[in-house]
């Protein structure tokens, strides 16, 4: 049986049972014969050619260089597949008959190896790690404990995709290669901000935006392929690119990238930042609501779904009271508290000020809305408050303006174009960066954009 047959479903029931807990979504030959088209074999110019396929599955990614770059994969002294799982090994070990390929049962993360690698390739898992049912990989504390200690660049929830990242570059030769097809959140998120750093400290960065659409109907993501040389001349250089009707666009490029957040730059984009004076980040303080469990276990909040009828008994709002424009003031969430109590839960709650929705990805739509009633607030939902300082005197848009801008067709088109539908939420990062016009420059906007 081929690789190509195995891709369209052949597998055993086992494996396809297993694949959700590893966070494995097998990737598509095209994609595959793509990413081993990006090898640069000027720089594998080497006698003894180390490769590596980590989180190798059926090992997609070593038999596409020995089908399509059939020459490097015979120059090549040691070509090794490192897999968790014993039964995508056993799969593995099927196919390779000739055992031109080391293969390695063991988790990456943890694996130990005297070895360094000129080429490093794959797809590396998806997932927070952890046993909750929540997450999608099912780690165990005490070796989340241990990726925890190895990798310097683990953050907050981090997904695994980038500890793989960060082990794969420290295990390449100076001036190796490292291509793997990864979420596009690290571009963005700030979980992802050491290791944002930690690329731009140790190579030259390239990023292909795929879209969306390569693991549907299996997994609704946005991927990009990492195509990263380790070079210390190199290094603090970005590209990014967008592949698209199977061409490569330059779409942004930077020769001093620290590891800033990586944005796509439009004409559209540009020119609005040129014409607005601010970002809300230098408006407004950007708080979250309490979240679920908070409110679930605080003595002061009453649970019902019965409407309550107290004079200063107030409903809990979440994000289904926050409409594009306006707050619904009605019971929802099924809790409630006193009125005077309120303060408890955030300070912020003892003042009317803008309330802004979470999710945007698809069509790019802001909901933001003004909550003039100061009621208090649980779950998905941004406060945005204005900061008391020098800069705001000069800042003349009302409060109700700034709401009818953020949910404005300019702001929906600026979001789409830079963002794109990395995430499926807004991060507090992301909301900074919006552009806020004085009145005088909403009125160019309205007439030229």
């Amino acid at each position: 049986m081929t690789l190509d047959v195995l891709e369209t479903g052949d597998l055993d029931k086992s494996i396809k049972n297993i694949k959700k807990d590893f966070g494995i979504f097998f990737t598509p030959k095209w994609v595959v014969d793509f990413m081993v088209n990006l090898i640069d074999e000027k720089k594998l110019n080497s006698r003894d050619i180390n490769i590596l396929e980590p989180a190798s599955g059926i090992g997609q990614f070593l038999q596409g260089i020995k089908t399509k770059r059939h020459n490097l994969f015979i120059r090549a002294k040691h070509k090794v597949a490192v897999e968790i799982n014993k039964e995508f090994v056993k799969q593995f070990l099927k196919y390779n008959i000739d055992n031109s390929i080391t293969v390695v049962n063991d988790d990456y993360l943890l694996w130990k190896t005297d070895k360094i690698f000129d080429l490093i390739i794959g797809n590396p898992p998806y997932g927070i790690p952890s046993l909750s049912k929540h997450y999608s990989i099912k780690i165990d504390n005490e070796t989340k404990k241990l990726y925890k200690q190895y990798y310097e660049t683990w953050y907050g929830k981090y997904n695994v995709y980038g500890a793989f990242i960060e082990k794969s570059i420290k295990l390449l030769k100076e001036n190796g290669q490292l291509i793997f097809i990864i979420p596009a959140t690290f571009m963005i998120l700030d979980e992802f901000k050491k290791l944002r750093n930690f690329l731009s400290e140790n190579g030259k960065t390239e990023i292909i935006y795929m879209g969306s659409d390569l693991f549907k109907p299996e997994a609704n993501i946005t991927t990009v392929i990492l195509n990263f040389t380790k070079s210390k001349k190199e290094k603090n250089r970005l590209k990014l690119y967008e592949y698209r009707d199977k061409k490569l666009n330059l779409i942004y490029k930077k020769d001093d990238w620290s590891g800033d957040i990586v944005l796509f730059k439009t004409d559209f984009s540009k020119e609005l930042e040129k014409i607005c004076s601010f970002r809300i980040d230098d408006i407004y303080s950007i708080k979250i609501s309490p979240r679920t469990p908070e409110i679930k276990n605080n003595p002061d909040v009453i649970k019902s779904k019965d409407y309550i009828n107290g004079s200063n008994i107030v409903p809990i709002l979440n994000g289904k009271n926050l409409k594009i424009g306006k707050v619904i003031y009605e019971p929802i969430s099924g809790y409630w508290i006193d009125i005077n109590k309120k303060t408890k839960l955030r300070k912020f709650f003892d003042r009317p000020h803008i309330v802004l929705g979470l999710g945007f990805r698809g069509d790019g739509q802001i909901g933001a809305g003004y909550d003039y009633k100061s009621y208090p607030w649980m779950g998905d939902v941004y406060h945005l408050l204005r900061k008391n300082t020098l800069i705001n005197n000069s800042f003349n848009l009302t409060e109700e303006e700034v709401v009818n801008f953020l949910n404005s067709e300019i702001v929906k088109r600026y979001v789409k174009d830079i963002f794109r539908d990395i995430t499926y939420h807004f991060s507090i990062t992301q909301l900074k960066l919006i552009p806020l016009p004085l009145k005088e420059e909403l009125k160019v906007l309205k007439e030229i954009l």
